[in-house]
């Protein structure tokens, strides 16, 4: 307990000491919600809910530090059944980031752990990795800025024509059961894509372009991609997206939506 006081007595004095310095203790949280409904439903594939934050904890002039948060809700349908709606695996997330952000770009460093779990099934076909991670990509690709838009002006035009990205590798290390389990992936690339379209007052379009590159354990590329039509309502403190999504094509090994085309939902983003 004694320790414990003194680290925080230390943490705190530096806090204080560097607030003249560009030192900032932030606190401060960003991320999104989606929810979405998939047009051929099984029991296995209904609703989808995602939940992700990212609570940015100190700032040193350009550079944060972030702890990520995740939580993905699978649930299939029950055809039948008084009780629709039923629960099937759940993926959580958490990690610790440093992004350096620059005037039109970031780049960041990560390390995170995330696990996927059956819920009330006799078989248990638990999933979990541990991996590092480096990305960059362009400054308004970020939550903070992406839901934060400022209302346009009346002189401003309705086309933006813009193209905002995110490009990020992961390394599934270190090896060894007791830091992955259950999953075929040895190497990961992700290349996100955010094409604006058109921008009027608080309402805009876009596309979104989300693709998964894996080099597997058997030195096999596996793919996934998926397309988001997005219209989405600006608010003061952030956004609301409704969505039409498509998956061309999709062959990896962890929830794999080969078969499940199509789905539409909202996303709110702050």
């Amino acid at each position: 307990m004694r320790n414990l006081i003194l680290a925080s007595m230390i943490v705190t004095g530096i806090a204080t000491g560097a607030g003249g310095r560009d030192f900032d203790v932030l606190f401060e949280g960003h991320g999104d919600i989606a929810s979405y409904l998939y047009f051929k439903q099984d029991s296995q594939y209904f609703i989808d809910t995602e939940l992700n934050a990212a609570i940015e904890t100190f700032r040193y002039g350009g550079f944060y530090l972030i702890v990520d948060l995740f939580k993905e809700t699978f649930m299939g349908r029950k055809f039948n059944s008084n009780m629709v709606f039923d629960p099937t695996r759940a993926h959580w997330s958490f990690g610790l980031t440093g992004r350096i952000e620059l005037e039109r770009y970031f780049i960041e460093a990560q390390i995170h752990h995330d696990c996927a779990h059956d819920i009330d099934r006799w078989l248990d076909h638990s999933v979990y990795w541990n991996s590092s991670r480096i990305g960059f990509g362009t400054i308004e690709y970020l939550s903070k800025y992406k839901y934060h838009q400022p209302e346009q002006k009346r002189t401003e035009s309705i086309w933006e024509n813009r193209l905002d990205y995110f490009v990020m590798a992961n390394f599934f290390v270190p090896k060894g059961m007791n830091f992955q389990k259950g999953h075929d992936y040895d190497f990961t690339m992700n290349t996100n894509f955010r094409y604006r379209i058109i921008r009027q007052g608080r309402i805009g379009g876009d596309i979104e372009s989300d693709n998964l590159w894996v080099l597997n354990t058997n030195n096999k590329i596996k793919e996934q991609h998926r397309l988001s039509f997005n219209f989405t309502i600006y608010g003061d403190k952030g956004a609301m997206v409704i969505f039409l999504r498509y998956w061309p094509y999709d062959n990896q090994s962890i929830r794999s939506r080969a078969d499940h085309k199509f789905a539409f939902g909202i996303h709110l983003g702050f």
